[in-house]
């Protein structure tokens, strides 16, 4: 998958840093039964007035639905045109279901590209279809973290799932910095990429995730290992916050069984912030 690299013009909100840790592989196999987790779906394989590359991904995304569907109900397969506002803290599409709001589901999955933007590194983002969007020129409409608020409205977003480069980079000491206001929504879990995802075998690594999520393996490992051995070259990446180090590691250990039941943690109910990368 194609890196972008995107200047921006608005300023970052910054936030003070928590203490960090990650590198190592998640096993665990927790039991748990709970109600149906609800998904949602949004993936973009080309861009307005090829703005950004064009990828090869909706086959990936419609295998990882026909895998989860069985089991738990996907609510929207939509792509990410005029998708910025969905993402958002405070606007209306956020929490609208038939707009595909991040937070009008349990758990989100996308596929499109990321970008960490080159003229502030407190930004990640991911692209939508459009050329621009809120008032910004072309070329490019991103949907930046530092405005995102995930868990705290809606149905409130328990698990992000974005096969997208660069959107989870961590070793720049600059994770927090991009995630801490959509974390601090009570966003309980998030897996995405630490610096390249390829779609060249994506469809199985959307897949296998699905089917390891499915058979209770937690969903940091299920992404971890779906995603890596789909192909070496990938560097996927689990985050999820805590109250403290111990707490932290311990929700890492999250399934999709008891992705609902585990604790919120908001503001300052966060205490630490934990990684695991594969790569």
């Amino acid at each position: 998958m194609t890196r972008i690299v995107s200047p921006l013009s608005s300023r970052a909100l910054r936030n003070g840093l928590f203490a960090i840790a990650g590198a190592v592989a998640l096993m665990a196999f927790v039991s748990s039964a709970s109600a149906a987790v609800q998904f949602g779906v949004r993936c973009q394989s080309s861009f307005q007035d090829t703005w950004a590359p064009t990828i090869d991904v909706d086959t990936a995304c419609s295998d990882f639905i026909s895998e989860i569907q069985p089991s738990d109900p996907v609510d929207f397969y939509f792509n990410l045109h005029g998708a910025e506002l969905a993402f958002y803290s405070g606007q209306a599409a956020e929490t609208c279901n038939s707009c595909g709001g991040v937070d009008s589901v349990d758990f989100f999955f996308m596929m499109t590209h990321g970008t960490i933007a080159n003229n502030n590194v407190d930004f990640a983002g991911y692209a939508m279809w459009d050329d621009s969007c809120s008032g910004t020129n072309p070329p490019g409409c991103i949907a930046w973290t530092p405005n995102m608020r995930l868990g705290d409205s809606g149905q409130q977003l328990k698990a992000l799932a974005t096969f997208s480069c660069d959107t989870f980079e961590n070793s720049d000491g600059n994770f927090w910095n991009r995630w801490s206001k959509a974390f601090s929504g009570g966003l309980k879990v998030g897996v995405g990429g630490e610096a390249l995802l390829y779609t060249g075998n994506d469809s199985q690594a959307a897949t296998n995730f699905a089917s390891y999520m499915l058979g209770n393996t937690t969903i940091g490992s299920s992404w971890l290992e779906g995603v890596y051995y789909a192909n070496n070259s990938n560097t996927p990446t689990v985050a999820n916050t805590g109250s403290n180090s111990s707490n932290c590691w311990s929700r890492q250990g999250v399934t999709l069984g008891n992705v609902i039941s585990e604790s919120v943690l908001r503001d300052s109910q966060i205490g630490y912030v934990c990684w695991t990368n594969w790569n």
